[in-house]
């Protein structure tokens, strides 16, 4: 038996685990003090728990068996040391008691065989996570959409530590946007087949280029049909890839102001959410808040992930899920996502800008509300004595305010930015593709029949 005290431990947390096994009756063999000290087998337990909980072997590859390269990470002894902080005596001491863990009198042999081996941190713990993220849908999609529980019980475990969760750089991932931050304004587009449904649109923008009146609105990616949302972006170039628009289609396009500030989740944030700086591979909640961490990895991913017409109505199912829970939780209280935009990626360029989605308590654009127009429009310029003519829409606002009757936004948080309106012609559509030839393809009078 080889006893040490917790001043000859220096991970923290280790440290009170064997201040609280520590006793009187031996004295710690590796300083000249007079403090309670511990058994290393305790301390070996501990390690072992942690070696199989967080790390993964290196040394068993085919890299390290046959071609003989070195093993990626560090060797048992060195990677015992650095999750202790002991001495290099009491880890050989640490080792030695995992030999004996490790060893299954059954066979005959150690399940790490009889190299010594290496180890390294696993590249991702996600997967109990993943799977229960697989149930939800399957759940969502097949037995109850509102009120699930068992939705809810995954969604409190994802999303519940957002107003603390912090990305590699130590920002928040819930940020602010609004007046006087680095998000302001935001473009939105809508697609138009008709002169006549764009002049019925321009002549009212605020409330036809703005987010949807209520019970009119389509199901989209974060809101279900009839519930308003604000779907814009920080470019105006992904909203023209956002609305799908065919080829001889207009799309008006307008900025938007964000005038109030709004608490907006950052899903490029959180896929780099790291785990708190006095985080302890000891300490039993790490083992959750790792798992959580390699999770949201992949949850921007599966939140933004294209998702083909046919399909919509049964992948909007989450997601929706996902922005009810976001909007309704009192402690976090976000107003919108920001997220990659899916239509918009080039292979081998940098993304131009992302998508954001406002949810209905932050989606009201100002002037949307009431029964009036809000301009006078003219798409066409004719040929004064001729046939011809040009398109050349022109706008003029009419002041409304002056005789206003109905009801007024009370918290609007949105202002049109009139003089940016811009329609563009679709006139070719660009697609990006990878193709997969067919192999073994043979026609029928190849073939020979017995």
């Amino acid at each position: 038996m080889s006893f040490i005290c917790a001043d000859c431990v220096g991970e923290p947390y280790l440290q009170r685990l064997v201040q609280d096994a520590a006793t009187s009756e031996n004295p710690c063999e590796y300083c000249d003090g007079d403090a309670s000290a511990a058994d290393l087998w305790e301390v070996a337990r501990l390690c072992e728990e942690v070696i199989d909980t967080f790390f993964e072997e290196s040394s068993n590859t085919m890299a390290v068996i046959h071609f003989g390269r070195t093993p990626a990470g560090n060797d048992l002894q060195t990677t015992i040391s650095e999750l202790t902080g002991m001495p290099q005596e009491a880890a050989e001491v640490v080792v030695e008691h995992l030999g004996n863990l490790w060893y299954e009198a059954g066979s005959g042999e150690s399940r790490y065989g009889d190299d010594d081996p290496w180890f390294v941190l696993k590249s991702s713990m996600a997967e109990p996570l993943g799977h229960a993220w697989r149930d939800m849908e399957d759940s969502l999609r097949s037995d109850v959409r509102y009120f699930n529980p068992k939705a809810l019980a995954l969604l409190d475990t994802i999303f519940g530590e957002l107003t603390n969760d912090r990305d590699k750089e130590g920002r928040p991932v819930v940020f602010e946007a609004g007046p006087g931050t680095s998000l302001k304004m935001l473009y939105r587009g809508r697609v138009f087949q008709t002169d006549d449904a764009l002049a019925a649109a321009l002549r009212w923008p605020e409330r036809f280029l703005g987010s949807p009146a209520v019970g009119i609105g389509a199901a989209g990616r974060m809101n279900g049909q009839d519930q308003p949302a604000f779907y814009g972006a920080t470019a105006p170039e992904i909203c023209i890839a956002e609305v799908r628009p065919p080829v001889g289609s207009r799309i008006a396009l307008a900025a938007f102001e964000v005038i109030r500030p709004l608490r907006l989740l950052d899903l490029r944030r959180l896929a780099t959410v790291e785990l708190r700086p006095d985080a302890s591979l000891f300490d039993p909640a790490t083992r959750s808040a790792a798992q959580r961490r390699d999770f949201l990895r992949t949850l921007g991913e599966r939140l933004s992930a294209p998702v083909v017409p046919e399909l919509q109505d049964r992948d909007y199912l989450v997601t929706q899920a996902v922005a009810d829970y976001l909007a309704a939780h009192a402690t976090l209280n976000v107003d919108g996502i920001i997220y990659p935009s899916a239509q918009s990626r080039r292979p081998d360029e940098p993304p131009v800008g992302d998508n954001v989605v406002l949810f209905r308590k932050a989606c009201e654009v100002t002037s949307a509300d009431g029964s009036d127009i809000t301009a006078e429009i003219a798409l066409w310029e004719y040929e004064e004595e001729g046939p011809g003519r040009w398109f050349r829409p022109s706008i003029h606002f009419v002041d409304r305010d002056a005789a206003w009757h109905g009801y007024r936004a009370v918290h609007p948080a949105l202002s049109l930015m009139r003089d940016s309106i811009v329609i563009h012609e679709i006139s070719a559509v660009r697609y990006y593709s990878t193709p997969h030839p067919v192999e073994g393809v043979s026609s029928l009078n190849d073939r020979h029949y017995g």
